[in-house]
């Protein structure tokens, strides 16, 4: 396992609803707060694998309002302080340029990583090898540094990162060329055979330098707003400053505001396992065996039953000549859709909006 080094911090993105994980997943205990890939949550895992590379004090979580409680309950390591609360969502840039800010202030002018709460990573030692690498490779770069992951399939769902030469003199480096947005089937099929693209990973190391001159170019409404805030970080004026900033501040993507826009980035290609858990089919190729290609977690009787996807944790499940179904029993919820379909679940958020029902959200 790599040591803890003196240099980096992370910043752990853990907003977001988790819709796609319904009925577990809820507002107020989202995707990130679940145990889908070990015991404890996706939240604490990621934790668990950045702290012993850089400390607690230099995990920084920022999440939505009403989840800065929950998160703070599962990392008491954490220095007060270190979990923010966004007043509102406005995606992933203004979450960016807060937590690019909050870390300057924090630990002065140390290289960044910017990590989703939501991934399933169970190398914990490779992956520190190699944040500890991008860690080294964005100072000596003065740059961006992003882990791509190779592809195991066509996969259309992904955003891709296009790699190029391998960069003299950095072992385990690559040339950025191009984000690419997801593409059809013909293409992701030309990308897996080809070689020389990698799955985005979402997980960003930047120098701080560099992060400031390109938020200044392609932010520079998000980041004035935000300078307030950050510089009454750890008073008694930054909840103040923060729902101001965030008020009126303008939503976006780090990746569509400023990734795709860049001239230059480096590239490392994950040697760990990875999922984005990014369905409950996702989940499905992680969880237990149940027989007969069903996977799952649940008691389950199958008959000429196959490939199903089983989340179900106080009562029997027979299933009868089935296959490709998810099932997810919470109590007060059941869900079964085929597995094709899984992605469809929001459609389901979007009819219990419409329809009052916030009990079920």
């Amino acid at each position: 396992m790599a040591g803890k080094t003196s240099q980096g911090f992370c910043v752990i993105m853990a907003g977001g609803r988790g819709t796609r994980f319904w009925p577990l997943s809820r507002t107020g205990r989202p995707k990130q707060l679940l145990p889908l890939a070990s015991p404890v949550s996706l939240l604490r895992d990621t934790y668990d694998r950045v702290a012993p590379l850089v400390g607690a004090e230099r995990v920084l979580v920022i999440t939505s309002g009403d989840l800065a409680s929950a998160c703070a309950d599962q990392l008491p390591e954490l220095p007060s302080g270190n979990v923010i609360a966004e007043p509102v969502g406005r995606n992933t840039a203004p979450c960016a340029v807060l937590g690019m800010g909050l870390a300057a202030r924090l630990a002065g002018d140390v290289p960044v990583a910017l990590l989703p709460a939501d991934h399933a990573v169970p190398d914990g030692d490779i992956f520190r090898d190699q944040l500890e690498l991008a860690f080294a490779r964005a100072v000596d770069s003065r740059g961006v540094v992003t882990i791509g992951i190779p592809p195991t399939r066509p996969e259309t769902g992904y955003g891709y990162l296009e790699t190029g030469a391998d960069v003299p003199g950095a072992e385990g480096i690559q040339a950025g060329v191009a984000f690419v947005e997801k593409p059809d089937r013909t293409t992701a099929e030309s990308y897996l055979t080809g070689g020389q693209h990698v799955w985005n990973s979402g997980i960003f190391v930047w120098d701080a330098g560099a992060f400031t001159e390109a938020a200044g170019q392609h932010l520079a409404d998000v980041v004035e707003r935000l300078a307030p805030a950050v510089a009454a970080h750890g008073s008694a004026d930054f909840a103040a400053a923060l729902a101001t900033a965030y008020a009126d501040c303008p939503a976006d993507s780090i990746d569509y505001a400023v990734m795709e826009k860049l001239s230059a980035f480096e590239v490392i290609r994950a040697r760990f396992g990875w999922s984005d858990l990014g369905s409950w089919s996702a989940w499905g190729e992680l969880a237990a065996e149940l027989g007969d290609g069903n996977r799952g977690s649940a008691d389950l009787i199958s008959i000429d039953s196959r490939d199903n996807v089983v989340h179900v944790g106080d009562k029997l499940v027979a299933l009868i000549g089935v296959e490709g179904l998810v099932v997810v029993d919470t109590g007060d919820a059941l869900l079964v859709c085929r597995s094709r379909d899984d992605q469809r679940v929001k459609d389901v958020i979007n009819r219990l909006e419409n329809d009052g029902r916030q009990e079920l959200l």
